[in-house]
């Protein structure tokens, strides 16, 4: 009976040995804490492999990490981790969740009729890790547009957005605009007055250009009036008018003097 009972013993001991064995050999002594790691972009991506591998120091100091295929960009990288010859898979997920955030330079803006405006000249401070555009925001229509052009006198909202390069549109914020008729002449330059000898001709369009501050170049609706005649000495004056689409009228007049050439004998 005694017997009996030593070799029951010694066949629970070799027992559980052998399942402790199998255990060791079957029973990785790391674990990855789960197979998706996901970071937002521009957010830092751990190098520690502790915080992808659940293990004691003593096992963490002899994994490797393989991040060599993991981008800073959105987009999903395989990464693995290795322990001797096992070598352990997992995912890391690089997104863009966040919206972006910004300010508006004022709250109201004064511009002239016909005035383009930019919609980032409007805002400043944003705040996004990614390239990011502004846009003038129609809610009813969802239309969006860099650039507008302000067509009609009077007080009306608009509204801003900003976007990111991976779609994330920020909230909108209000901005009033008031255009007012404009009421800036253009510029005529390029004017000198002038002094030429009898028979010497002259360009009255020569140099002379004329701008508007919305409209840009307008030299083609110059209108000159005046005749200087370069066969007979005198003082001639000439009159530039130019005038913009709204009616604001410039004028400037020149004087060409008209020389008699000395007889040296």
């Amino acid at each position: 009976m005694q017997n009996k009972i030593i070799v029951s013993i010694l066949t629970f001991f070799i027992l559980v040995d052998t399942i402790l064995i199998y255990l060791a050999l079957t029973i990785s002594p790391i674990k990855l804490k789960r197979n998706v790691f996901t970071f937002q972009y521009g957010q830092v991506i751990p190098t520690d492999v502790s915080e992808y591998v659940n293990a004691n120091q003593s096992v963490l100091e002899n994994v490797k990490l393989d991040l060599s295929h993991v981008s800073k960009e959105v987009g999903t990288y395989q990464a693995s981790i290795t322990y001797f010859n096992e070598t352990q898979y997992f995912e890391i997920v690089v997104e863009d969740t966040i919206k972006p955030k910004f300010q508006l330079k004022k709250v109201e803006w004064h511009v002239q009729l016909g005035e383009t405006l930019q919609a980032e000249d409007l805002i400043e401070n944003v705040e996004d890790h990614s390239l990011t555009k502004v846009y003038f925001y129609d809610e009813k229509s969802g239309k969006k547009s860099e650039t507008k052009s302000f067509e009609i006198e009077g007080t009306q909202i608009e509204r801003i957005i900003v976007e990111d390069q991976h779609g994330n549109q920020s909230s909108s914020l209000r901005v009033k605009v008031v255009v007012e008729k404009n009421a800036i002449a253009p510029t005529i330059k390029g004017i000198e007055n002038l002094e030429i000898h009898v028979g010497e001709s002259v360009d009255l369009y020569d140099g002379v250009y004329a701008t508007d501050d919305i409209e840009g170049d307008i030299t083609s609706r110059l209108i000159v009036d005046g005749h200087v005649d370069n066969q007979v000495p005198g003082i001639y004056e000439i009159m530039y008018t130019v005038s913009d689409k709204d009616g604001n009228t410039t004028q400037v007049v020149r004087t060409i003097t008209v020389i008699e050439v000395e007889d040296d004998n």
